[in-house]
């Protein structure tokens, strides 16, 4: 065997280990011959949720933290009264707390009057303990069992801005697919939907086969409470990538163990770049994310914060080869406690228009910078590649001009946009945990209740959740106990439980 048969050979030994790293770590096989279209904000992906549900001749599935009791929410809602009144199968599973006051403002009630089965993830209950604390944070359609959305986006106006008070619309990224991973798909509703009632029933499982002519090979990353599935990948990615990482992420709170997989690529020479919200619609995050900023600018992550009101996105892209779309957020929350949905799309050319959306996202943005800059240097020198093809060496050197370019148009870009000093971002943001934390310890030093009468809730309802469990467990072993006795004292054998399964 010559050299080159061997390097051939080590190169596809060592893919074969990064595609069973990625399998293993996302808990989903890559499965290829999708078709996917990328849908940007509110103007991408609302009207194609309301064409496709509205043209829907089988079924609508739907999954989603919130359901808003508003004008785009109504809307949708009338739309599947419509489609459920004409016998159209529709499913819907709505987050109690992320729709909490359209389920106290009998929001859903016209659409279980219309035949629809509506059924809402974690309502508070004597039985459910700490398991409230997990949500179901996924967004995700499915239509006809042949068409999915995944996104970053709610059945929500607040997507669409107020135009009237001359606020932009979100920025958030969807996609639409159609392929073989509806089945999947379909599989990771289903189990959502028994975690809150009876199973759907069989036929709804078996995707419907259409010739879609797609070429993209992805994975569906299902997340429940505690498999930490994207976690296990993100961290993975943040390995393997080589040049590039950008991240956009609405609610910033990693764990040290993600930040320093992000610190070490960067000292590797790995671009990495992050895109959070300057204003957030939960401020306290967007406080809290600024005080993780120092160590990564140190290490020569590039951080970012958007100019407009809300970017609400959850991506990712990766050496313009790896990208992702979906739900969950880079914190422990949607790592670890809710339920998520992302896709994983390993494609050249969505990856590149993805990647080409984030840099126009960044002019948009403000950097934020260390007021000495220090230039990252890699943790270990790489090998010197061997001289590969003519074309090899060209993409190689345009790589290298086209980063030289980025580099000098950030420097004027640092000139004519601005960019803030990491020290003032930092004072503000922990002036306001600390003058937060002062206040709570003088509030909890005047009433010590308020600290008593949740922590006393949380346990009486954890422990009545326990309790509850434990009967139900006693009254199953109960009635297993009382139904073999019955053919023991009618002197038959026991007959095998019937199954629906053929």
């Amino acid at each position: 065997m010559n050299h080159d048969d061997q390097s051939a050979s080590t190169l596809q030994f060592v893919r074969q280990l990064a595609e069973q790293a990625l399998s293993r770590s996302a808990g989903a096989p890559l499965t290829g011959g999708n078709r996917v279209e990328l849908l940007y904000d509110s103007a991408g992906n609302f009207p194609a949720w309301e064409n496709a549900i509205a043209a829907s001749q089988d079924s609508v599935f739907i999954e989603m933290y919130i359901f808003a009791n508003d004008q785009f929410g109504e809307k949708i809602r009338n739309i599947l009264i419509d489609k459920a009144k004409q016998g159209i199968q529709v499913c819907l599973l709505y987050d109690w707390l992320g729709s909490w006051r359209s389920h106290l403002s009998s929001f859903f009630k016209p659409l279980l009057e219309a035949g629809a089965e509506v059924r809402a993830y974690h309502p508070p209950s004597l039985g459910g303990g700490l398991s409230l604390l997990g949500r179901n944070h996924r967004k995700m359609i499915i239509v006809d069992r042949c068409q999915l959305f995944v996104s970053g986006l709610c059945i929500s106006a607040s997507w669409q801005g107020q135009p009237d008070k001359g606020l932009a619309p979100w920025r958030d990224t969807g996609l639409a697919l159609q392929g073989p991973l509806l089945m999947p798909a379909l599989a990771a509703f289903a189990d959502s939907w028994a975690s809150c009632g009876a199973p759907l029933a069989p036929r709804w499982l078996q995707p419907v086969e259409k010739e879609t002519g797609g070429a993209v090979a992805a994975r569906l990353i299902a997340t429940t409470p505690s498999t930490a599935k994207m976690m296990r990948l993100d961290l993975l990615i943040a390995s393997f990538a080589r040049q590039t990482l950008w991240l956009t992420d609405a609610y910033f709170m990693a764990t040290s163990l993600y930040l320093s997989a992000l610190k070490q690529a960067a000292r590797d020479g790995v671009d990495v770049r992050l895109l959070v919200p300057r204003s957030s619609d939960i401020r306290w995050i967007a406080t809290v994310s600024r005080t993780q900023y120092r160590p990564l600018l140190e290490a020569g992550v590039r951080v970012f914060e958007w100019d407009g009101p809300m970017i609400h996105a959850k991506t990712a892209v990766a050496d313009g080869r790896w990208a992702r779309i979906g739900s969950t957020n880079l914190n422990l929350s949607s790592w670890l406690v809710n339920r998520e949905l992302d896709i994983a799309l390993e494609d050249e050319g969505l990856a590149d228009e993805l990647a080409e959306r984030f840099l126009l996202d960044l002019e948009q943005s403000t950097e934020i910078v260390l007021s000495e800059r220090r230039r990252p240097m890699p943790t270990q020198p790489r090998e010197k590649r061997r001289r590969g093809s003519p074309r090899e060496i060209a993409l190689s050197g345009a790589s290298a001009a086209a980063r030289q370019a980025i580099r000098i148009g950030d420097a004027l870009g640092a000139v004519v946009h601005g960019s803030r000093m990491v020290e003032s971002s930092e004072a503000p943001a922990f002036l306001s945990i600390g003058a937060a934390l002062c206040l709570l310890a003088l509030a909890i030093g005047y009433f010590p209740w308020l600290v008593a009468a949740p922590l006393t809730l949380l346990l009486a309802v954890s422990g009545i959740g326990v309790v509850f469990k434990a009967g139900s467990l006693y009254l199953t072993r109960r009635r297993k106990k009382q139904q073999s006795a019955l053919p023991a004292a009618s002197g038959r054998p026991p007959q095998p439980p019937s199954s629906d399964c053929q």
